[in-house]
């Protein structure tokens, strides 16, 4: 099919703003995302060069909270990373928070983008994300295909422990 008008708007407004390499979608596909994660994409979408991009990640690495050392147990690694890698979900007032972890910097900083994008989201907004927002964020030329793949597998990770932190949550909601 043909882009959409607003599709259309915002690829001429992504190539106006020197962010060209950054593929535009329709603002539809954006607005579906939960609030922060669409703040980080926009703030990645303003870095004009792949190096930035990578630095802002590390960025995102130093900002991620301490990981509890008794969650670093093998259900809560993400499997199918070249690192390793810890999540741990938890349910409050209806929302969803994660804590992670990781051994690589850089992954340590792809971990705290998906943290910080879907903490204080619901569990039907996690799941609703797909995998190909991470076009949106303009990291491919940093990304190696195993750090790609390696940050899929963390957000399935995330959708899975939310989708099983939601429905102990309310099997729990049921017994009180």
């Amino acid at each position: 099919p043909p882009p959409s008008r607003a599709g259309l708007r915002s690829r001429r407004a992504s190539v106006r703003a020197g962010a060209s390499r950054v593929p535009a979608v329709a603002a539809a596909d954006v607005d579906a995302l939960p609030a922060e994660l669409k703040k980080i994409i926009g703030a990645f979408q303003m870095v004009p060069d792949p190096m930035s991009r990578y630095k802002q990640l590390l960025f995102f690495a130093a900002k991620l909270k301490d990981f509890p050392e008794e969650a670093r147990v093998d259900e809560n690694k993400v499997p199918g990373c070249v690192s390793q890698v810890w999540v741990v979900p938890r349910i409050e007032d209806d929302k969803v928070y994660f804590v992670a972890d990781s051994d690589s910097q850089l992954t340590k900083g792809l971990a705290a983008l998906l943290v910080t994008g879907l903490s204080g989201a619901t569990p039907k907004e996690i799941m609703a994300v797909e995998p190909d927002f991470v076009e949106l964020l303009g990291l491919g030329q940093s990304l190696t295909p195993s750090r790609t793949n390696g940050f899929m597998n963390m957000l399935r990770l995330m959708q899975k422990k939310t989708l099983e932190a939601f429905m102990a949550a309310e099997a729990a909601k049921e017994e009180a």
